[in-house]
């Protein structure tokens, strides 16, 4: 998102903002009639220039009044009063309370909040007098553009309009883009977690063993997956700075961060590849989160998410063709198994929204939690499924198309018989079978690990899946 584009709205005049503070005055006046041990707190942004409400400005203004609404209840709130205009947002809190005290807790939040320095948290006591810092002993508040004293700065117009309102816009992009950048990397490592958690996972590691793997364990997985906490915000944060890009460069980006999230990966784990293929399905999924979240406020809906993941992972099938006449680089497994079976892989899944995922594994999940299962059984069931619809690559890697196919029947079979006293039986015996045949199904453990990361992304309210046909 260009920061240019963060103060957008009407901008209002000069008569307009004289006649919104009169009022405002009016309504302090007006709020501390009945006088006593009162304070009023007076809170409004602090916005320059002819602009002040953009969704931003609004978006935060409602969330710290949320907060101090909270925060204040330990004062006595006598009564709360909130104006959304044009003019400006503002609030009033009437506390039973000592105005000093309130003033020092305020200052506190000015100088923590990440946007505090654009908070105006105005105190005064029942003579409508101020109180101020320098009354408190405290610093003076900071400028917003040079960390020097604001009013000194303000008396000599040491900053241009432009510069201010620059800053601003900066300051609000970056709280609101950080935050959501961590809601989505945290959603994603836990997927990564909660899969390898998955307990039994015939194939593969749990916290039982070690599946067809040997040279990998639970551990190695924890290792690689706290390596790839900072890449699922690098990657939303690419998808939400360059938003106006067309998908070919965003996808580009995203793929050489994904190239350096697999050598954190790789470092964490002594060589050993755990997420290879869950580093691309996120790099597109958090990529795709951020672009949507750029021009959209939460919660996302799930099918524009869809179509944005289906865009940019469109760009990565090119890599499944090659000119004639052009030596292709070393080719993956997921490369040699389209060659030879036509199956596409993690890019297919991508390309086509993740469908895997969204009409199998995520409503699977959300079947049995309905049915009163755990989130890890649940989540063991959603990968049985999983193994009964999807053609896996790494199952035909390890064992050929032939016994792909007939342990992807096997699974509809079991699938078909399962109950809840059951199933853990039925999977602990899979997966000696698996190892004895040295098969695991990693691409589908894939799947459940985005599947896991779209319930987690809707638990902690960033996408709805309500406009999304289940």
């Amino acid at each position: 998102m260009n920061l240019n584009n963060v103060i957008t709205g009407s901008p209002v005049t000069s008569v307009e903002l004289r006649a919104a503070r009169d009022r405002r005055v009016l309504k302090k006046w007006e709020l501390l009639t009945p006088g006593g041990e009162i304070c009023l707190v007076e809170f409004s942004l602090n916005i320059a220039g002819a602009v002040k409400t953009f969704p931003f400005a609004r978006a935060a203004f409602r969330e710290e009044v949320r907060e101090l609404s909270d925060r204040l209840s330990r004062f006595s709130v006598l009564k709360t009063e909130v104006y959304e205009k044009n003019t400006g947002d503002c609030a009033f809190f009437l506390l039973k309370s000592q105005a000093i005290q309130v003033k020092k807790f305020l200052v506190s939040v000015e100088e923590s909040h990440p946007l505090g320095r654009l908070f105006n948290l105005d105190v005064c006591g029942p003579d409508g007098i101020s109180v101020k810092r320098h009354n408190l002993g405290l610093l003076p508040r900071t400028c917003l553009v040079c960390g020097e004293d604001a009013h000194v700065c303000a008396e000599k117009k040491s900053h241009s309009m432009e510069l201010i309102q620059w800053q601003t816009a900066k300051l609000f992009l970056e709280f609101f883009r950080d935050r959501a950048a961590d809601q989505a990397a945290s959603a994603a490592v836990r997927g990564l977690l909660y899969e390898v958690s998955t307990t039994p996972k015939p194939g593969l590691v749990d916290r039982n063993n070690s599946g067809s793997h040997r040279d990998m364990n639970f551990f190695t997985f924890l290792d690689s997956s706290a390596s790839l906490i900072p890449w699922f915000r690098e990657f939303f944060c690419l998808g939400w700075d360059h938003s106006s890009e067309s998908y070919r460069q965003i996808f580009e980006r995203l793929r050489y961060a994904g190239q350096r999230a697999e050598t954190a990966m790789f470092s964490a784990t002594g060589g050993i590849n755990t997420h290879k293929g869950l580093v691309f399905a996120s790099a597109i999924l958090c990529g795709a989160l951020g672009k949507v979240h750029a021009r959209r406020e939460l919660p996302l809906p799930f099918t524009d998410v869809l179509q944005e993941c289906r865009r940019l992972g469109k760009c990565s099938l090119a890599d499944l063709h090659h000119p004639p006449n052009v030596q292709p680089p070393l080719p993956t497994n997921g490369e040699r198994i389209f060659t030879a079976y036509g199956i596409r892989g993690a890019r297919g899944e991508a390309a086509a929204g993740f469908p895997s995922a969204v009409q199998i594994g995520l409503p699977a999940l959300r079947k049995w939690l309905s049915a009163g299962f755990s989130l890890n059984d649940s989540a063991a069931m959603a990968l049985l499924t999983l193994i009964s619809e999807v053609d896996d690559t790494n199952m035909v890697h390890r064992g050929g198309p032939e016994l792909a196919k007939k342990r992807k029947e096997q699974a509809k079979i079991l699938l078909s018989a399962v109950t809840k006293e059951n199933f853990k039986e039925t999977l602990y015996t899979l997966d000696h079978q698996y190892m004895t045949e040295n098969l695991s199904p990693g691409g589908c453990a894939d799947l459940l690990a985005v599947s896991l990361m779209f319930h987690f992304l809707s638990v902690c309210g960033m996408i709805s899946f309500q406009s999304h046909d289940q």
